[in-house]
């Protein structure tokens, strides 16, 4: 990196609070917390050694001290917050769901090219190592041709654990908050299918608790991906190509183990590299190389992307029957 961006965080949430002290690890500087209480704000600048706080988001992303924006407020109101933040002039780092539709993510969209600023999902795990490695093989033809990908997000989220994903009004349920790393992960490697195919069972408030999920590519590959809020699961991922195959261990969409197969079953690597806290840093480290080389789009997590993936999550939620409390 070539120039020290300054951080704002848009929320002093729990996961703003995982992402700050991932940022401690990386040395990146939070130079602002915005929150709705300032006392809230208060005691989240007072444990990361933050220097302003604000009462309220404008005030956060109107800070002339603040480059770039992490926004990290429930994803009913990613749209809003993230296009305060670029209407004020500012870098985003938005997190995943981008957004509840692909109407929104297109507003953000032509938001940042008309601002002539940077916005980038929070899709974390592409930027871990072990991700990068993963991909390293890939695009390396050590796979072969790629026929299946088969991942698996399924954790026991019941009201009492977690009680916005039970909320129509939050933009709750399995495929969006859970779904979303299957699908971006499957996306990264097909690309876009030309066949989504979804199902699922709802709540009483229309949100899905378990969703299954076929993408079908007209090259013939396939990928199966599979999302519930009520039900502990394996919460793994397999590569299968030509030439051999990849089985990341649980949970597959954070810093974690990975065995290289080849045609013959037979192991070609065994992946065990450590990090430093969860690994979120890594994303924002490469949001602060992008910017520094003038881009506005990340070429590994492209907002062009992004956009392409809320039309499919579109499609899947009419198919399944998922429906917020800002639809008819």
């Amino acid at each position: 990196m070539t120039n020290k961006l300054r951080w704002g965080f848009l929320s002093a949430g729990k996961i703003a609070a995982t992402i700050a002290a991932d940022f401690q690890f990386a040395g990146l500087h939070i130079q602002a917390v915005g929150a709705r209480d300032l006392a809230k704000a208060n005691a989240f600048a007072d444990t990361f050694g933050i220097a302003n706080r604000h009462q309220g988001y404008e005030a956060l992303v109107n800070d002339p001290e603040v480059d770039v924006v992490y926004v990290s407020t429930p994803q009913s109101m990613h749209a809003r917050d993230a296009l305060l933040a670029i209407e004020a002039g500012k870098h985003v780092l938005l997190e995943k769901p981008f957004t509840l539709t692909q109407a929104d993510a297109k507003k953000i969209a032509e938001a940042a090219a008309r601002k002539n600023v940077f916005v980038m999902e929070a899709m974390w795990t592409r930027f871990l190592p072990t991700m990068v490695e993963i991909f390293k093989a890939i695009n390396a033809g050590e796979l072969g041709e790629i026929q299946s990908v088969i991942a698996d997000h399924t954790q026991y989220l019941p009201p009492e654990r977690v009680e916005r994903l039970w909320s129509p009004e939050l933009g709750g349920g399995a495929l969006l908050d859970l779904g979303i790393y299957p699908v971006s992960f499957a996306t990264r490697i097909f690309g876009i299918p030309d066949k989504a195919i979804g199902s699922g069972n709802l709540t009483d408030t229309h949100l899905d608790k378990v969703s299954a999920l076929i993408f079908e590519y007209k090259s013939g590959a396939r990928a199966l991906l599979h999302t519930s809020m009520v039900t502990a699961g394996p919460v793994t991922a397999s590569i299968m190509g030509t030439k051999g195959h990849i089985e990341i261990d649980t949970p597959f969409y954070e810093q974690t183990t990975f065995t290289h197969y080849d045609s013959m079953n037979k192991v070609v690597r065994r992946y065990e590299d450590k990090i430093q806290g969860r690994g979120m840093q890594y994303q924002a480290i490469h949001v602060e190389e992008c910017i520094n080389k003038g881009l506005l789009e990340s070429p590994i997590m492209s907002l062009k992307e992004t956009v392409a993936i809320m039309g499919v999550m579109d499609d899947l939620r009419k198919q399944i029957g998922i429906k917020f409390s800002t639809e008819s």
